[in-house]
């Protein structure tokens, strides 16, 4: 009897929870279609809203720069169904707004010129859904600043970050074809131009001679008239030399002797074997200043006036000499 009456409950309960679950059924069918409906009346509504656009500047006048930076975007003020606004937001939602800035210039010879949007408005909505209606337009103008193209000669200058092997060194100064290039470009920027530099090289433990293509360092808004250049090291073994050199006295009034102690002195460098015999002791030039007796020192500072630019660790001694000063008979 009990195992009856458990079985009749439980039928009574299983039905009714059945019919809860299809009350909420109903209840959620009827919640989407209320929301589905109140969706479509919202879209066929006309509505005023702003949409923000990217914008895109093509054929810029020959023989000029565009040196100012006008917006990058505008916003639109327009009027149109909600259904417009979805299907236009959904379909172009990443396209640019095109201006052919040549044919925004009435005349060609000005530097600087200004357009306002108002006067544009047409061409802009001509880029929009026929369902959209173009209202305002921001910023309400738009300025650009040109620069003339003009030509200039300048050198061009290698950058080479270089190591050498031991025993070694450059054999001549690093050396770039061509020397001088024409760059055209903004009257702003080449008025302060004084060279252009080739894009960086590194070369590591260089005893050979090496030779490399490369581009040229760009410098934005201006056009050389050579693709890239060519740079030369040059590289040889060295030895180190040794020469006396006879001192040389500057400024000494006429009426004076002097004797300097010693009056040569010993220089050693290292030089390239390709130049070894080539220097003597006249390739040097070391003198003393009588100028500097008048602070009435011991002795007087050697300074050198030149020497070969292809040599290196150039070291001499002594550093300073003694003097005696006598007048002439």
């Amino acid at each position: 009897m009990r195992g009856l009456i458990g079985k009749i409950f439980s039928y009574f309960g299983a039905s009714h929870e059945l019919h809860i679950k299809r009350n909420v059924v109903t209840y959620g069918v009827c919640v989407i279609i209320a929301t589905v409906l109140w969706f479509l009346n919202a879209l066929n509504k006309e509505y005023t809203t702003e949409i923000t656009y990217p914008i895109k500047y093509t054929d810029f006048p020959k023989g000029k720069l565009l040196v100012s930076e006008p917006p990058k975007e505008m916003t639109l003020a327009i009027k149109a169904h909600g259904f417009a606004l979805l299907r236009y937001s959904i379909s172009t939602s990443f396209l640019p707004i095109v201006l052919n800035v040549n044919s925004l210039l009435d005349k060609k010879d000005q530097l600087e010129y200004t357009v306002n949007t108002s006067e544009i408005k047409e061409r802009i909505s001509s880029q929009l859904n026929t369902d959209i209606q173009l209202i305002s337009i921001k910023p309400e103008s738009i300025t650009f600043q040109f620069s003339r193209f003009e030509s200039k000669r300048v050198p061009v200058i290698p950058r080479v970050d270089y190591t050498l092997k031991r025993q070694y060194m450059l054999k001549n100064d690093i050396s770039v074809i061509p020397d001088y290039v024409d760059i055209s470009g903004p009257a702003s920027i080449l008025d302060t131009l004084k060279a252009v530099y080739t894009e960086p090289i590194s070369l590591k433990n260089l005893s050979k001679d090496v030779t490399k293509t490369v581009s040229f360092e760009e410098i934005y808004g201006t056009q050389i008239n050579e693709n890239d250049a060519k740079v030369k090291v040059e590289v040889e073994r060295f030895t180190e030399s040794k020469k006396t050199v006879p001192l040389v006295v500057k400024n000494l009034p006429d009426s004076l002797l002097i004797r300097l102690f010693p009056h040569s002195i010993d220089v050693t460098f290292d030089v390239g074997l390709s130049r070894y015999e080539v220097v003597s002791d006249t390739s040097f030039s070391f003198y003393v200043d009588y100028n500097q007796i008048k602070n009435n020192p011991a002795s007087l500072n050697i300074q050198i006036e030149h020497s070969p630019r292809y040599i290196k660790d150039l070291v001499f001694t002594p550093e300073t000499v003694e003097y005696l000063i006598e007048k002439k008979k």
